[in-house]
């Protein structure tokens, strides 16, 4: 197993508080409220918004609460302060990431494995919480993927995950790009800056409520409940004249009201108390 020791680092290092802050009051609902609502440019950020569900997930459990952050990279949504917030409400924070050329922030993690989570050597039935964001767009085979993660995960405990939707315009855009290879190609053209770090590809294989729930099940958790979130949108794929696309999508977002068609969806599932 590729671990590294526990850190002596203090629990309240340094790092940017602002960043789990609520902006809006949107920001600081509860799951249950947010999927009882239209969260169309009510959040500030869903990166914040996720963080925030997540810490509320580990305040309402008793101590130890252990946590596992699957594909942790670089941060959620690039923000190791996000991170740092979770490990402050966290007794045990473990991160796995596939990436072999990462390494994480000193004392932010308990344990860390260079792994992808189907072979990752994680103990069985063991964490509270498990999460990963923007994750399982990524994953080629989510089976494979369910089962480990509902192995790690103890009864009762709860896996939640932000991934791109499947029934929003700009998803199913990409889909189509990818299945005709043409992604990078046009990711090149309207966000270059984004090319670079653009490793892993997408394979939109588990971002919709039907496959997700029949996975879900599969794995031994319970029917999962789903959030669905949209402030900006996808504008910066959007440039000079194609502006104006997005702005008629958006007005069309505010006049037709469907929840479960926004950008991003957000899944909770418990875990049953049976074997998968």
């Amino acid at each position: 197993m590729d671990q590294a020791s526990q850190s002596s680092a203090p629990r309240n290092a340094a790092w940017d508080r602002k960043r789990i802050e609520a902006v809006t009051l949107d920001d600081d609902l509860t799951f249950e409220q947010l999927a009882a609502q239209y969260n169309f440019e009510r959040t500030s950020d869903r990166s914040r918004v996720f963080a925030r569900l997540l810490l509320k997930e580990c305040r309402k459990r008793p101590a130890p609460v252990r946590v596992l952050d699957i594909g942790c990279g670089r941060g959620i949504e690039l923000s190791v302060d996000l991170q740092w917030a979770i490990r402050e409400h966290a007794d045990e924070l473990w991160g796995i990431e596939p990436d072999s050329t990462l390494s994480p922030a000193n004392g932010l993690f308990t344990n860390y494995q260079s792994a992808v989570m189907e072979t990752a050597e994680l103990p069985e039935a063991y964490f509270d919480i498990a999460y990963s964001f923007m994750v399982m767009e990524h994953v080629s085979d989510p089976s494979r993927f369910m089962q480990a993660v509902g192995r790690c995960v103890t009864p009762g405990g709860v896996y939640i995950f932000a991934t791109p939707n499947r029934r929003h315009y700009f998803t199913r855009i990409a889909a189509t790009l990818r299945a005709l290879r043409l992604d990078e190609a046009v990711l090149r053209m309207v966000r270059p800056d984004e090319i670079d770090a653009y490793h892993y590809p997408v394979r939109y294989k588990f971002n919709d409520e039907k496959r997700i729930t029949a996975g879900a099940i599969q794995a031994g958790f319970a029917r999962p409940e789903f959030v669905y979130l949209e402030e900006r949108g996808p504008r910066s794929y959007f440039p000079g004249p194609f502006r104006l696309i997005f702005h008629a999508l958006a007005a069309k977002r505010r006049l037709i009201r469907q929840p479960n068609a926004l950008v991003t969806l957000v899944c909770r599932m418990t875990r049953t108390g049976a074997s998968p």
